[in-house]
């Protein structure tokens, strides 16, 4: 049975925590995660070295998409219900990482090549896989870094032949580049974002002007409803097509832009500082806050017994400076056991707190990479010691750091390519890591099938 959700007082909340394995970790976990368990019968059959055959109604499809310049994730809810968050579109190229001191770490090996636009990469999977086509229900933007939605291409234009390349839109006036180009290349129904003019108004800056340009013509040409996140609801990521069938399906918004679900109904409650009036300090904020990572929009998926966590860049360094900068450790009351979660960050060392983890406990874990280094050995010995069972699925990982993560290799079941988990309505699901490097999609390696807890 899943953990139920405490949320009165600091003292409940630490008494429900125990009592369910959450709160503080030592190495050496006394509750481990129960290992995602093997059945020998044949759910989705499927072979190696052939296509992924189409997803069929009453599934729920997770897509981590590798593109090498971002992150991005694709959903084919039971009832065929699409959802795409976040749209990879980090023009960092070894170009920029050469020219600009600025810029550290190497981007790893564009997919399916550096001929083919983040965007068009993104388009062509969803086209092949999404029952209908290239119409899109919702795209959720989960905070606006620029490997997340894509970056202002004059930003690097001197310096690498790619951003020099990207053209405007002719009746829209923007770039066609990340989620610009991408609502271009299929038909978004709703755009969701956590509202960029909050808690800190960007609507000045050049890349948010060109946003706000797209979303414009997106709207007047197509027709596409644009919205800011609701913390706290279910009611504003929803099924579309047959609702009535899956009941016991619900996507909960838990934060977004410094606001969490307070536990109860629809309501939330502010997390980042305030004056006196109520309203957000500035001040403050600027001072030690980083732009985006911390505003990120998480969401928690469940359907019967199958439960998802995926949380954009939620981070939790310089929380010795200021605990309200410990963007996880408020979800810490909000969640509990999931089978999947897309990890924080790309596996970064500022994310995925053992704190957040040991309520999380995760099976199967996705790391959306994109950069050498990631993700880094300190974040996955957190994330091994907590859950020592859990399955990894990366979709990149250089040479270099595999041979730094060997400690771990138990737990890695894939360094490279897409990765697809499938859902059944009893909640078993299987893993499928999918080609990157061609538009064939054909399995790479299966795993599973494992058994909803």
């Amino acid at each position: 049975m899943k953990r139920k959700l405490f949320i009165h007082t600091i003292t409940w909340a630490a008494i429900a925590c125990g009592l369910a394995g959450c709160g503080k970790h030592s190495d050496s976990p006394q509750s481990p995660v129960t290992p995602p368990e093997e059945q020998p019968d044949e759910v989705f059959p499927a072979r190696i070295g052939e296509a992924l055959p189409a997803w069929t109604p009453g599934t729920l499809d997770i897509h981590t998409i590798s593109t090498g310049r971002g992150e991005c994730s694709f959903f084919i809810l039971p009832d065929g219900t699409s959802m795409i968050i976040d749209a990879a579109g980090s023009l960092i190229t070894h170009d920029v990482v050469t020219k600009d001191p600025d810029v550290s770490a190497e981007p790893l090996p564009p997919r399916p090549s550096i001929n083919v636009s983040s965007a068009t990469a993104i388009a062509d999977y969803v086209k092949h896989f999404n029952p209908n086509g290239k119409t899109v229900d919702y795209w959720l933007c989960s905070h606006f870094d620029t490997d997340h939605m894509g970056n202002f291409p004059e930003t690097y234009a001197a310096l690498c032949p790619v951003s020099a390349s990207v053209k405007k839109h002719p009746d829209g006036g923007f770039y066609l580049s990340g989620v610009n180009e991408l609502g271009t290349l299929l038909d978004f129904k709703k755009i969701i974002d956590r509202d960029y003019t909050f808690p800190i108004d960007r609507s000045g800056e050049k890349r948010f002007k060109d946003y706000m340009r797209f979303l414009d013509w997106t709207r007047k040409s197509k027709g596409t409803v644009y919205e800011t996140v609701q913390v706290g609801h279910t009611d504003q990521i929803i099924l579309n097509r047959a609702p009535s069938d899956y009941d016991d399906f619900s996507i909960r918004v838990l934060c977004g832009s410094g606001y969490y679900w307070t536990g109860t109904g629809q309501s939330s409650r502010f997390n980042l500082p305030v004056r006196g009036d109520g309203t957000p300090d500035l001040e403050a904020i600027n001072m030690v806050s980083p732009k985006e990572n911390i505003y990120s929009v998480a969401i928690m998926l469940r359907w019967g017994a199958f439960d998802m966590f995926s949380g954009g860049d939620l981070q939790y360094n310089n929380r010795e400076v200021s605990p309200w900068l410990d963007a996880e450790a408020p979800l810490c009351t909000l969640v509990g056991n999931v089978e999947v979660m897309k990890a924080n960050h790309h596996g970064n060392n500022n994310a995925n707190s053992r704190e957040l983890l040991d309520c999380l406990r995760p099976q199967t874990l996705l790391v959306n990479t994109w950069r050498d280094g990631q993700p880094k050995p300190g974040a996955i010995k957190d994330i091994v010691t907590t859950c020592p069972n859990v399955n990894i699925f990366t979709t990149g990982v250089s040479e270099a750091q595999r041979s730094k993560l060997s400690a771990y290799r138990n737990n890695f079941k894939s360094w490279e390519g897409h990765v697809a988990v499938r859902v059944a309505a009893d909640g078993q699901y299987k893993v499928f890591v999918i080609d990157d490097t061609s538009l064939t999609y054909k399995i790479k390696s299966i795993h599973g099938t494992y058994r909803s807890r």
